[in-house]
């Protein structure tokens, strides 16, 4: 059960948390885990970690891993939370945490959970056009290509991932629902390679199902929503001295953060720890999927 998932910008996030020996930190977004584990490898016998993940498989891939890495809980305290990071309030209240040392987000989803064709988020694979992280969801992927409108497909596509082709892809979605039903993955990639010229396909971005799998995972998850809910939230579980750090991928979650934390600095309430900061270019030729990564990280400060 061994991760195939590369963290990306690991030890700028990890180490941009300033991690206290005995301080108490909070991933929202375990994932693969290369996080959680290096914060863990910071810290030492009255150190706390607290990580979330809506995802079963996750949490079972990341206790494998403590494991592999000699890391005990009598050693530390690792608190794993199979849920939504929205309920952080009630998680903490529940282990009588008031205030943290630091909170990464990492918004990104995992190598693991892209191969996963259980979840239906990968374009490489042939699967039922799910894309719920949480099963407990009612709406799938395919029930929102089935079911929107040409004016909402339009608008999903272009303000949840920038498709350029968004006017050309949803009238062809509802031309092809004419005669049958969009159920799969490998449905919707013909759909996109009709629609996509030939000469967009052969400029930067080589993938453009890519985007369009992208926009209906955030749809179908709620993660833009999900997300301003955990910024205020997130905030106010820190202590003064605090760092709170996020990785997005694309620019509808890039903006959430960025105004945020500049509303916060223009209140004095933060100082800028990376204003922004992406992967090198190492990383993104060992790590091609990092190359949309932007870190930003503030600190909570009393004046």
């Amino acid at each position: 059960m061994k991760t195939k998932h590369k963290t990306v910008l690991l030890q700028e996030a990890v180490d941009s948390l300033n991690i206290k020996p005995r301080g108490t930190y909070i991933d929202v977004t375990l994932g693969g885990g290369g996080h959680s584990l290096e914060i863990l490898k910071q810290m030492d016998y009255q150190g706390k970690l607290i990580a979330f993940d809506l995802d079963a498989e996750a949490i079972k891939r990341f206790e494998a891993l403590l494991i592999e890495n000699n890391i005990k809980n009598e050693n530390l305290e690792v608190i794993i939370v199979n849920d939504n990071f929205i309920e952080l309030e009630s998680v903490l209240l529940k282990n009588k945490i008031t205030k943290v040392d630091g909170i990464l987000a990492d918004l990104g989803l995992s190598t693991d959970q892209y191969l996963d064709s259980n979840i239906g988020i990968s374009f490489l694979e042939n699967s039922e056009l799910d894309m719920r992280i949480d099963k407990t969801k009612q709406v799938k992927a395919k029930d929102l290509l089935n079911g929107l409108y040409e004016k909402e497909l339009i608008k999903l596509f272009e303000d949840l991932a920038d498709i350029k082709f968004a006017k050309q892809l949803a009238r062809e979605i509802v031309q092809y629902r004419k005669d049958k039903s969009i159920e799969t993955t490998k449905d919707l990639k013909a759909i996109v390679q009709k629609v996509v010229p030939f000469s967009y396909r052969k400029g930067v971005q080589r993938n453009p199902e890519a985007k369009v799998f992208q926009a209906l995972r955030i749809a179908v998850n709620d993660e833009l929503l999900n997300l301003r809910s955990l910024l205020p939230l997130a905030f106010e579980t820190l202590d003064f001295g605090g760092r709170l750090a996020v990785i997005s991928f694309h620019s509808g979650e890039d903006r959430i953060v960025k105004n945020f934390f500049r509303e916060k600095k223009d209140n004095n309430k933060i100082e800028y720890v990376f204003k922004l900061l992406t992967p090198s270019e190492e990383e993104q030729k060992a790590n091609p999927r990092s190359s949309s990564a932007k870190l930003r990280v503030v600190e909570k400060i009393l004046k």
